[in-house]
C-alpha cells in the first residue's frame, strides 16, 4: 500500500513504482489529499488508508478482473471464506457473524455496486425499533454501532479487492442519544468490593484484586504464567490473551495489540496476596500432581490441567460474589478495568501513562473512552488553580 506522510494539515501518499530493466529506480508517484474536517483520530486513520490503497490501484493499474456485478450477500459470503479468517480472531468472527445476521436480510440482495449511503442510514434506523429478543429491549447502540463497524471492514475489504471504488458506508453512522459513562465502582464501593474480596478464596481474591490494580483485561490475567511475575520489580509481563469461544477449545494467543504486550506494577500489599497464592499452587501442584510447580505454570489454572481458566468463569463468579456481599449487580469484571483506569486519571495520571498501563494502542483511544474521567480532573484542577489565585 501506498506510504503516508503527514505534511502540516495535509498528507502525502506516496507509491513506489519499482525498478526499470536497467535496475534504476523509477520516481515514485505521489498525490496531497486532505481529510474531510471533523474525523476523530480512527476515522481519519481509515480515511487515508481507503485513499492510499485507490492511489496505488491507479498508479500501477491494477487488474480489476472481478465480479463487479456481485451482491453483498455473495460477497459476505465469499469474505467469511477467504478473507476473514486469516484476519479476525475466533472470537471477534463469532461477532461479526450477528452482525451479519442482522444486515444481510436488509441489504444483502442488493450489489455492492449500488450501494448508498441512505441504505445504511435506514437500516439503523430500522434495527434502533428491533426488540433484543432476550431482555425485549430495544437494542443497544453498541449493538448497531457493531453493525456499522462490520458494514465498514466488509466493504472496504471490497475495495481493496477491486469490486469497489470507494466505501459506501464511510461516515453514515452518528451515535443516537448520548453516550453512557463507563460503568466504575467509585472509591467506597472500591473499598467494599476489596473487603468483601478477603472474605473469598486466596484465588478468586488474587485474580480481581489484580485487575483492579492494574487495570489488565480479564483474558489478559487468565493468560498470566508465574513467570510472569517480576518479584524484584514488582512487576508483570502482560503478553497472552485467554479467549473461550462457544463450542470451541479453549485459545491462548498474543494480546488483543502490540500495545498489549506490556508491564504493570503491584504494591508490597498484592506481592505478600500473590506470594501467599503462589504457596498454595505450589502445594496444590506437589499434593495433586505430583511434580513442583514451574514458571510456565499458568497463574490461574484448571485443576488437574496445564491449561488456563476461561474468562466466563471469573464473570459468573464475581455475579456471586456482587450478590453475596450486597453490591451493585450491575457492575462487571470489565468495570473493574474501568475502575482502576479512573482512579488513575483521578490520582492526576497523564493520558500516555493512563494508556500505557491499559494497552491501549494511541491516547486518542484513552481519551474516547474516559473523556468524562479526563473533563472532571480537569474541572477539579482548573478550581483548585482558580482559589489558589483567589479569582
Amino acid at each position: 500500500m501506498a506510504s503516508i506522510r503527514k505534511r502540516g494539515g495535509s498528507y502525502l501518499l506516496v507509491v513506489s513504482m519499482g525498478y526499470d530493466y536497467k535496475g534504476n529506480r523509477i520516481k515514485p508517484k505521489q498525490k496531497t489529499v486532505h481529510p474531510p474536517e471533523g474525523l476523530t483520530p480512527k476515522q481519519k486513520e481509515k480515511w487515508l488508508n481507503e485513499q492510499a490503497v485507490l492511489f496505488e490501484r491507479e498508479c500501477k493499474g491494477l487488474p480489476q478482473e472481478v465480479d463487479r456485478s456481485i451482491t453483498l450477500a455473495k460477497y459476505t459470503e465469499l469474505w467469511l471464506q477467504t478473507i476473514a479468517p486469516g484476519k479476525l480472531a475466533k472470537s471477534t468472527l463469532a461477532r461479526e457473524r450477528q452482525d451479519i445476521d442482522r444486515f444481510l436480510p436488509v441489504l444483502g440482495n442488493l450489489k455492492l455496486i449500488e450501494l448508498r449511503p441512505e441504505h445504511f442510514r435506514q437500516l439503523y434506523a430500522d434495527l434502533r425499533k428491533v426488540k433484543n429478543q432476550r431482555t425485549g429491549k430495544p437494542l443497544s447502540e453498541c449493538t448497531v454501532e457493531g453493525v456499522h463497524a462490520c458494514l465498514c471492514g466488509i466493504l472496504s475489504d471490497a475495495m481493496e479487492g477491486g469490486f469497489l471504488d470507494h466505501n459506501p458506508a464511510w461516515r453514515t453512522y452518528r451515535y443516537a442519544g448520548k453516550k453512557k459513562e463507563k460503568l466504575i465502582a467509585d472509591k467506597a464501593t472500591a473499598q467494599r468490593l476489596i473487603a468483601a474480596l478477603e472474605e473469598e478464596s486466596l484465588k478468586y481474591e488474587a485474580y480481581f484484586k489484580l485487575i483492579i490494580a492494574t487495570g489488565m483485561r480479564r483474558g489478559e490475567c487468565c493468560g498470566l504464567q508465574w513467570g510472569d511475575v517480576n518479584w524484584q520489580e514488582r512487576s508483570i509481563h502482560i503478553q497472552r490473551n485467554v479467549v473461550k469461544v462457544t463450542g470451541e477449545d479453549i485459545i491462548v494467543k498474543e494480546t488483543k495489540t502490540v500495545a498489549g504486550d506490556r508491564y504493570v506494577y503491584f504494591s508490597l500489599e498484592m506481592e505478600s496476596l500473590l506470594k501467599e497464592f503462589q504457596r498454595e499452587c505450589a502445594w496444590e501442584a506437589e499434593t495433586y500432581d505430583n511434580r513442583k510447580l514451574e514458571d510456565t505454570d499458568y497463574i490461574f489454572r484448571r485443576h488437574g490441567y496445564r491449561l488456563p481458566m476461561t474468562p466466563t468463569t471469573f464473570t459468573w463468579r464475581f455475579k456471586l460474589i456482587l450478590k453475596k456481599h450486597g453490591l451493585p449487580t450491575a457492575l462487571n469484571v470489565h468495570s473493574l478495568r474501568h475502575t482502576n483506569a479512573s482512579l488513575l486519571i483521578a490520582g492526576g495520571a497523564d493520558v500516555a501513562t493512563v494508556a500505557g498501563l491499559l494497552g491501549h494502542s494511541q491516547p486518542s483511544t484513552t481519551l474516547d473512552i474516559y473523556t468524562h474521567a479526563f473533563d472532571k480532573n480537569k474541572k477539579a484542577a482548573s478550581q483548585v488553580l482558580q482559589e489558589g489565585l483567589e479569582i
